[in-house]
């Protein structure tokens, strides 16, 4: 997700970490312990008038739908944690939502038009008045444009503006929060709830737990029960979402497999998938039983096609925004090489790794071992969400050292040169453990077969956050 151009950025004001509220203010985010001033600052010069603070009691909080609109290059997959955040919250499943669009176009008329007959769509299904939307990056852009058109802007009660656009004013006058991240440490909307938390990456501002929090305060009127994604019992969890060519969000149609795994080894664990089912031709899927407490593999396979393999870490939670994403042709993944001695590799993980903040606490990622996060292949600047690991040439030599081309000019996106012997009946295990910052060294390692990259895809798919969940190991 490229971040949005601000518009009529303004000056974070200096000082230590406060919150002035002025006459019918939504209530402050829950304390998160000392904060420096570039850390979080927050400004509250919301005002609301008698008759909206009624309009505002009179609105159950629990039946208002949820709507998610994502950023450059992005899908629901920045919407998988804060749904399940809500969830977790008792918040319905049934109110929340993601919008989704095609972001190889560079204008956002389509996104606009889009999100209009999606909001009509899903008053229609819940029988709600109004929405809440919460955008992120280029999506704050579509919702900047989307809230100037009054009769647009009455049907949203409540925004939220993750580290995308600023303004002079409140989108549409709609009650607004907007946090800031390491992309726009200096945004600001005029007469917004202005959260500054400049030491989170900018993906981050969308999934983390920290944001939860300001979000779910904002929009519900007190602070969540829990900031953590809550495991529910094994038997009941149940996983929908859709195939999709990235980063244009069609719907790919193929046959899905759901294999239970090994989790030592990645290898599958019955002679039969637990699922067999075929995606529509928007990319559905499910819902699909799962359990809880095991770990899964997920196939797509379509005539003419590599098969994509897709290993997820145990879902904890049910979980109905999973998204198996495809490079569309000509994309990105065709400038990794493909050949039948090597697996190609792909980490995907919805927070970004930085690998020149302060060691010990940088992200690690580690494949059979090998270390592949570097600064120079994944500094904090270039806020990289996927790593790609391939052998470059074919050649058998890994070359760890520096990013290779043209993954270091794509947003979001690195690669680096790794030698995996892949075989092809697939019967070789490759390890995949991360070290996420910030959690005290807590590793999670996800066991993968080693597929030939000529025939096969390998994608491995970390949590943005470590809470307690099966299949973790320190």
């Amino acid at each position: 997700m490229v971040p949005a151009s601000p518009v009529g950025a303004a000056e974070r004001p200096a000082g230590p970490d406060t919150a002035r509220a002025g006459a019918g203010a939504e209530p402050a985010a829950p304390a998160r312990g000392p904060q420096t001033a570039e850390a979080e600052q927050t400004t509250r010069t919301e005002r609301t008038t008698g008759a909206a603070k009624a309009a505002t009691r009179r609105t159950n909080t629990r039946t208002v739908p949820v709507v998610f609109v994502h950023g450059h290059e992005g899908s629901a997959q920045q919407w998988q944690s804060q749904a399940k955040r809500f969830s977790s919250n008792g918040y319905p499943d049934r109110l929340l939502y993601a919008f989704e669009y095609n972001t190889r176009v560079p204008t956002d008329d389509h996104a606009v038009a889009g999100l209009e007959e999606f909001v009509d769509g899903v008053r229609a299904r819940t029988g709600a008045p109004r929405v809440d939307v919460i955008a992120h990056s280029r999506g704050t852009r579509v919702l900047h444009r989307y809230l100037s058109v009054p009769e647009r802007a009455a049907e949203v009660r409540k925004y939220v503006n993750l580290d995308g656009a600023s303004s002079a004013e409140r989108p549409g006058g709609v009650p607004t929060l907007a946090i800031w991240g390491s992309a726009q440490p200096n945004g600001s909307i005029g007469g917004a709830v202005n959260v500054h938390t400049t030491d989170q990456g900018h993906t981050e501002t969308a999934t983390s737990a920290r944001s939860f929090a300001h979000i779910h305060t904002f929009l519900r009127g007190r602070a969540p029960a829990t900031e953590k994604v809550l495991p529910e019992p094994p038997g009941q969890v149940e996983i929908a979402g859709r195939a999709v060519h990235f980063p244009l969000n069609s719907g790919l149609a193929g046959r899905l497999e759901v294999w239970r795994l090994d989790p030592a080894t990645g290898a599958r664990a019955d002679r039969r998938p637990r699922h067999v089912v075929r995606t529509g031709a928007d990319g559905a899927f499910g819902p699909l039983d799962v359990n809880g407490r095991h770990t899964y593999e997920l196939v797509l396979v379509r005539p003419g096609e590599r098969v994509n393999h897709f290993y997820p870490e145990p879902f904890e939670r049910s979980d109905r925004f999973v998204r198996l994403l495809v490079s569309a042709p000509g994309g990105v993944a065709d400038r990794a090489d493909a050949c039948p001695g090597h697996t190609s590799v792909t980490v995907v993980r919805n927070r970004e790794w930085w690998a020149d903040t302060a060691a010990p606490d940088a992200d690690r990622l580690e494949l059979n071992g090998v270390q592949v996060l570097n600064p120079a292949v994944s500094p904090a600047s270039r806020q990289i969400l996927g790593v790609f690991a391939f052998d470059r040439d074919c050649d058998g030599i890994s070359h760890t050292e520096a990013p290779l081309p043209p993954f270091d000019r794509i947003p979001f996106l690195t690669a680096t040169d790794l030698h995996l012997p892949a075989s092809p009946a697939a019967d070789g295990t490759i390890t995949v453990t991360q070290t996420m910052r910030g959690t005290g060294g807590e590793r999670r390692t996800l066991a993968v077969r080693n597929w030939p990259s000529d025939s096969d895809t390998v994608s491995v798919l970390f949590k943005d956050y470590t809470d307690t969940a099966f299949g973790s190991t320190r």
